[in-house]
């Protein structure tokens, strides 16, 4: 069962985040940024209506990640809070509940209206482990001026309700 969970958890990692962006076992820093509210709410991808994506809050600072299947109704709940590096804001995304958790990165982008939000992952390809948040940090602040720090797809997601 345990390992059925795993899959689950790594094929939702593929499909809602396309490709499989830069995981760390550190955040870039803790949950200090307060809820952004054009974040939440419901969306759906602009390249497919397979799920829609439900942003509610946990609290001022965690948003949680409701996936949810068109065709069978599955829901898939994942937490996340904002970073900002010298303007940059990334999303921290982790399963919740996990002992040790594994934390995904994806710069934000909301458009000035609220109802287009685009992610762009941090690319797979860095090969760097971090023991803290400050040394995570501090290469995300030198590396996110480089073009192969970010993958070239990006999802966008326009508000549905």
């Amino acid at each position: 069962m345990k390992n059925l969970l795993s899959l689950t958890t790594l094929a939702f990692f593929i499909i809602l985040f396309s490709g499989c962006p830069y995981s760390a076992e550190v955040a870039i820093d803790q949950p200090s940024i307060k809820i952004d509210e054009k974040l939440l709410g419901k969306w759906e991808s602009k390249s497919s209506s397979d799920y829609t994506y439900i942003v509610t809050k946990l609290d001022d600072k965690i948003y949680v990640f409701e996936k949810k299947s068109a065709s069978s109704g599955d829901v898939t709940t994942y937490n996340g809070f904002l970073s900002d590096i010298g303007g940059t804001r990334f999303m921290n995304i982790y399963e919740p509940g996990s002992e040790t958790p594994t934390y995904y990165f994806y710069k934000v982008e909301v458009s000035g209206s609220g109802v287009k939000t685009t992610l762009t992952p941090v690319t797979e390809n860095i090969d760097e482990k971090f023991t803290t948040s400050n040394e995570l940090k501090d290469f995300f602040k030198k590396n996110m001026v480089n073009s192969y720090f970010f993958e070239k797809d990006t999802d966008e997601y326009i508000k549905a309700d």
